[in-house]
């Protein structure tokens, strides 16, 4: 099931002068392994943290972190390629698209391209921001409408550097493509390797539903696909190689997965439920905050520029305000507000008239979970 990024002929090739053939060609895939959570609702933003810990990489693993339904279908996760760890996110085509996928921005190292096979679709690669074992990533998607069509963007925070980045924007012309549930994360080997055990943890995961109330993900159903344990089957020499639930390290409690190895047994049921006590009401990361803004003229216009911490949550939106400082009541004159969760800098056409000494800028940002900054005064650069 979702098979998505199958390895061309030469990497097969190179598999199987790699790795051992055991009993049957063709059956030694370690099994294929979801956990699906408990948010069977309609939402906006899905976040989930992943992990895989140092004995848990194996080449050819996909590590997908968010899965979801809807007419905008798809998933994202990070994987362990053989060109590198990778970041994915990518969305189906469904036939009430009005037009193909295309991507609106694409963050540093970020490449985008049709893909084939299993459906057809847009998908989205990043070999260069990368991904290390032991170490925990928030990855984070939310949908907001654009006319007749939905956007969706991806954001990922790496939990050693506290930093986040944007990585891609896609477009998808069909209206209020949400987040279907439930959200669901799987393991996959995409490569018949599973003499060798890939192991991925997740925790802290989130769905906000259209009311604007968050919801915690505090139960999964593990399964693993039966269909490919029998006989002849992908992962019929690795039937007995799995196991899930939940365990604790000194970060908390998390949920797991183990799929492949010969020593793997397991300890549950399959399928079976799980579950993590979650106290807290929202997502606890550090809002946006505005590291410095600045504006200069040219000629009519006044072009406004800011940086934000990276270390906080991503903008999604901002505003720009130009009032009247010689009033009391410091009157607005313009008024400019966008979501464009990419943009760092905005051109304003200057009303006649204006005194410059006067005029008094603002910037105001919000978050891609839903936090406003405050508003900002803007000095301009002499």
């Amino acid at each position: 099931m979702k098979l998505f990024e199958k390895i061309r002929v030469w990497i097969l090739v190179a598999s199987f002068l790699s790795f051992p053939v055991v009993g049957f060609s063709g059956q030694n895939a370690a099994p294929s392994s979801h956990l699906v959570f408990d948010d069977n609702f309609a939402g906006d933003i899905i976040l989930n943290e992943v992990r895989v810990p140092g004995n848990g990489e194996a080449k050819y693993t996909y590590y997908e972190t968010l899965g979801w339904r809807g007419h905008a279908a798809g998933y994202a996760g990070i994987q362990a390629h053989p060109k590198g760890h990778n970041y994915i996110f990518s969305i189906w085509d469904h036939k009430t698209h009005a037009a193909p996928i295309r991507a609106v921005y694409r963050g540093a190292g970020t490449i985008t391209e049709k893909f084939g096979g299993e459906g057809t679709g847009l998908k989205s690669w990043n070999f260069v921001l990368g991904w290390e074992t032991d170490t925990w990533y928030t990855l984070a998607l939310r949908y907001w409408p654009v006319g007749d069509h939905s956007f969706f963007g991806y954001w990922v925070r790496n939990g050693r550097t506290g930093q986040w980045n944007h990585l891609v924007t896609m477009d998808v012309a069909v209206k209020q493509a949400l987040f279907q549930g439930g959200t669901d994360a799987f393991i996959e080997d995409w490569l018949e390797t599973g003499v060798k055990s890939r192991t991925v943890h997740y925790r802290g995961g989130w769905k906000r539903k259209i009311s604007g109330e968050w919801f915690a993900f505090g139960k999964g159903r593990y399964s693993v696909n039966s269909w490919d344990l029998e006989k002849g089957k992908r992962s019929f020499n690795f039937k007995t190689n799995w196991n899930g639930g939940v365990s604790r390290d000194q970060t908390g409690s998390f949920y797991f997965m183990t799929a492949g190895g010969r020593n793997t047994v397991p300890t549950t049921q399959n399928p079976s439920w799980h579950e993590i006590k979650r106290g807290a009401v929202k997502p606890e990361h550090e809002p946006i905050k505005i590291q410095s803004a600045r504006f200069t003229r040219v000629e009519d216009k006044l072009k406004v520029l800011w940086e934000n911490d990276s270390s906080t949550l991503p903008q999604f939106g901002f505003t720009v305000t130009l009032s009247d400082g010689s009033s009391r009541q410091r009157e607005q004159i313009v008024r400019v507000s966008k979501v464009e969760p990419h943009v760092r800098q905005v051109e304003i056409s200057l009303p006649e008239n204006i005194d410059l000494n006067e005029m008094v800028v603002r910037l105001q940002c919000s978050d891609i979970l839903g936090n406003r900054s405050g508003f900002l005064p803007v000095n301009s650069t002499k």
